[in-house]
């Protein structure tokens, strides 16, 4: 199975809303709750668990065309079945998905997104498969559960 968690911070100065369009420009199928951590910062939380979760990554970064960038950059975060990287929220609240790191200091700060799957280098290679003169090159038998 499939996990997708997306976590983002909402500043006082933010619109709690924006950022919940954000969240779901990343994954439309995500629940999002309301929440706050132990420190009392305000935060939105996402989760979604089937195929479908990861269904606007692999559209938004094919439509990009930064398949081997996106896969270059996941690669070096795997850790065993997981994979977290940042999301720009300014970027995803407008529809787009642009990688930054976690620790981007910018005024809102990146959304964290984190997919945990079995067999996660599978999901890699149907996420940001390997490219060849510009086009994906997409195994078979790929393992999405």
């Amino acid at each position: 199975m499939i996990v997708i968690l997306l976590l983002a911070d909402v500043k006082a100065t933010e619109n709690p809303e924006r950022v919940r369009e954000a969240l779901l420009n990343i994954c439309p199928v995500a629940n999002i709750e309301a929440t706050k951590d132990e420190t009392g910062i305000y935060l939105l939380k996402g989760r979604a668990t089937d195929i479908e979760a990861i269904a606007t990554l692999v559209k938004k970064f094919r439509e990009a065309r930064i398949l081997e960038a996106v896969r270059r950059v996941f690669l070096k975060q795997v850790e065993e079945d997981v994979l977290i990287f940042g999301i720009h929220r300014q970027a995803a609240y407008v529809g787009r998905l642009h990688l930054c790191d976690l620790d981007d200091i910018s005024a809102t700060g990146p959304i964290r997104v984190e997919i945990r799957a079995k067999h996660l280098l599978d999901v890699i290679d149907f996420i940001a498969p390997p490219t060849f003169k510009g086009k994906p090159q997409l195994r078979e038998n790929l393992r999405l559960e």
